[in-house]
């Protein structure tokens, strides 16, 4: 079974329905799965209260009271039930994540996939038995769009994953590439879990964050992030996993079979060949400008069939 973990925003206007929501999905997702939700966030105690989860307000924050990622995944390593863990966003609608789990044999690994972004307004409940029929409905409306290997909302893991990670604030820009970068170093394998997991992100603005969208991608917490993960240059992506779950298996793909990427990576965070991987990155863009290279993307017409 799963232990779910969360640091949500307030419980207020739209976000309160909206994490309800989305924890009403990962208790549906896992039937019997525990969650924690870290922080203070205002109405976060009743919000453990309606859902069943346990509330751990007392966790290390960065200077802006946001918790660090660290200091969640190390509670949840002594405290949590199961040894599947999963931190996500507490926007994210979840289905399908227990059988990803199920199909992954590695001792430890970290398990991510694309989301799909509903538009303002959007919303499928994903434990009705008819969930696939309104995605295909909000489809046809032009309402919602895959995100793209880009923006990473979910990381499952076995319990001790994280071992010897620097101080990543969540939420904030680059947390999501420091995580993956983690991985690589460390040569844990890196699951693209897309085809399995339906991820379904729900509209929202950063009304609030102090300071709004500038302060969650180019203030000083998603600086440190950005140098955590390596530098901004040639930030990790989901499309960098080494494997993908497809069809009741998981097949050895990295990069989705980009070699020049795959090379690239494998210098900068596994060797130390950090220049050569910089080298190996402007012929990758000079491949790609002349339509010779490009990062092969889900399309969500396909996703929807599956």
């Amino acid at each position: 079974m799963i232990t779910f973990l969360s640091s949500p925003k307030p419980f207020v206007g739209v976000a309160r329905e909206q994490q309800y929501r989305a924890m009403q999905s990962w208790l549906a997702a896992a039937p019997g799965a525990e969650i924690f939700l870290y922080g203070e966030s205002a109405g976060i105690d009743d919000a453990g209260a309606r859902v069943g989860a346990t509330v751990v307000r007392d966790v290390a924050c960065a200077q802006s009271g946001v918790p660090f990622f660290g200091a969640i995944v190390e509670h949840a390593r002594r405290s949590g039930k199961y040894d599947w863990q999963i931190y996500l966003n507490g926007d994210i609608l979840l289905t399908g994540i227990l059988s990803a789990f199920r199909q992954i044999q590695f001792p430890q690994f970290l398990l991510i996939g694309e989301r799909i972004d509903l538009d303002e307004g959007g919303f499928v409940d994903v434990t009705a038995p008819n969930w696939k029929e309104k995605l295909d409905e909000l489809h046809c409306q032009g309402r919602l769009r895959i995100h793209g290997p880009t923006g990473i909302d979910y990381f499952g893991f076995r319990r001790g994953l994280w071992d010897g990670l620097p101080p990543v604030v969540i939420g904030r820009g680059g947390y999501d590439n420091a995580l993956l970068a983690h991985c690589l170093r460390r040569r844990i394998p890196i699951v693209d879990g897309t085809r399995v997991v339906t991820a379904l992100h729900q509209f929202h603005d950063y009304g609030h964050v102090n300071g709004g969208e500038k302060t969650v991608f180019k203030g000083a917490e998603a600086h440190a992030n950005s140098i955590a993960a390596g530098g901004k240059h040639s930030a990790t992506l989901i499309s960098d996993a080494d494997y993908v779950l497809r069809e009741g298996h998981l097949f050895y793909e990295p990069c989705r079979g980009d070699a020049l990427r795959h090379i690239e990576l494998q210098c900068r965070y596994r060797y130390p060949l950090g220049v050569v991987g910089v080298a190996l990155r402007a012929v990758w863009r000079l491949l790609a400008a002349v339509g010779l290279r490009r990062v092969r993307n889900y399309d969500l017409n396909m996703l929807l069939s599956l």
